[in-house]
């Protein structure tokens, strides 16, 4: 209809008539006025042949995001944690195969003022502090039981903290006798954090070998029609925050690297998400299809900008764990307010704002679920 309605202005602009329209269709006169009606619609080569002539109507004003889409609000909940723990096993992977962050960890590994080499004696091989050192400490077999013992000491309970220091006595032995005396008392926890990765998200990482670690698809989108619903609230301590947990409590997970080495504006983000506020926007478009979009934020204060400001700032930092889009598109209209309610007891907001819903509905026009129209 749009696109129709869109021809029959353009003819009437250059002093032509329906007529005229209907022999560039293929078709009789009245029909056009039918067509207005939405008693038939353009097959493709008709559309393609207005387009071509007279180019394509101008959308209502949007807002262009990149996000993922599903296709219900079950679908993306049941989908959440698989996808939250595959969007930090790829921000890990970027990071650790990174020169610049390899530099990093290799800077902090090492006590001595020598940066490369260190000798402990003419009948010991020289020890070097490179990249292939930390990948050897990652592959012994006494690295796994150091791992589950400073897991069990990262809230520091005492009685932990003993086989802890041994077992990490242990594996540094076993790498090179004397190198307990050359680390850094730091390096530690990043080795920890690097076995983490590995023991938790991806057994297979190697510093010298390509894995397999996808990224989130997402698609560039341009949501237009009328806002009906645009809610924020708070979700820190909500149930879908608990997969922050997995690389242990947030209390006592300690920044994993200083970044002050690597390039402004390209830093990654190491921390599992944790999400501090949910945005929901729910669009009514102009051919009556509900969309709704989720923002997560993990930064309160951020959700307060100005919209202008607000949207152009997340576009360009939703890859590195500060916010997450997600659309959930062509919502059924009949149903559209249960897929609601699901994602409104997901937040875990003890009220629903349905009547809000329906009432914002009403005044565009759209479809009122159970509601009789005078």
């Amino acid at each position: 209809m749009l696109l129709i309605q869109h021809a029959i202005s353009a003819y009437l602009n250059e002093g032509k008539s329906q007529k005229e329209l209907g022999e560039l269709l293929g078709i009789e006169g009245p029909r056009i006025s039918e067509g207005k009606l939405g008693k038939w619609k353009l097959s493709s080569q008709q559309r393609q042949v207005i387009i071509d002539n007279y180019g394509y109507p101008r959308r209502e004003k949007g807002q262009y995001i990149k996000a993922e889409v599903y296709d219900t609000v079950t679908e993306f909940i049941d989908d959440f944690e698989d996808s939250s723990k595959k969007r930090l096993k790829r921000r890990w992977y970027e990071l650790l195969m990174r020169k610049d962050y390899q530099d990093v960890i290799i800077s902090k590994s090492r006590r001595s003022s020598d940066p490369f080499d260190i000798r402990f004696g003419s009948e010991l091989e020289p020890l070097v502090f490179d990249i292939a050192l930390v990948e050897k400490l990652l592959s012994q077999p006494e690295t796994k039981i150091w791992y589950e013992h400073y897991h069990s000491n990262i809230g520091y309970v005492l009685s932990a903290r003993r086989s802890s220091e041994e077992s990490y006595f242990s594996l540094v032995s076993s790498v090179h006798e004397d190198l307990i005396d050359e680390l850094d008392s730091s390096f530690e926890h990043i080795l920890f954090r690097i076995a983490q990765f590995k023991f938790e998200l991806m057994p297979e990482f190697s510093f010298f070998h390509d894995a397999v670690a996808p990224s989130i698809p997402r698609k560039e989108l341009v949501i237009s029609g009328d806002e009906v619903l645009n809610f924020k609230a708070d979700c820190c301590r909500v149930k879908f925050n608990e997969i922050a947990d997995i690389f242990g409590k947030r209390d006592y997970l300690k920044s994993f690297l200083s970044t002050s080495i690597i390039p402004e504006g390209t830093e990654i983000n190491d921390k599992p998400d944790n999400w501090k506020r949910v945005i929901l926007r729910l669009y009514l478009s102009e051919s009556m299809h509900y969309h709704l979009w989720i923002r997560l934020d993990d930064t309160e204060h951020l959700a307060d900008y100005t919209e202008g400001y607000d949207v152009e700032y997340y576009a360009g930092i939703n890859d590195d764990g500060l916010v997450r889009n997600i659309v959930i598109k062509d919502l059924c209209r009949m149903n559209f307010l249960k897929e609601i309610e699901i994602i409104r007891k997901w937040c875990g907001w003890p009220y629903d704002f349905n009547d809000d819903i329906k009432r914002e509905v009403a005044k565009v026009g759209g479809y009122v679920p159970g509601a009789e129209v005078l």
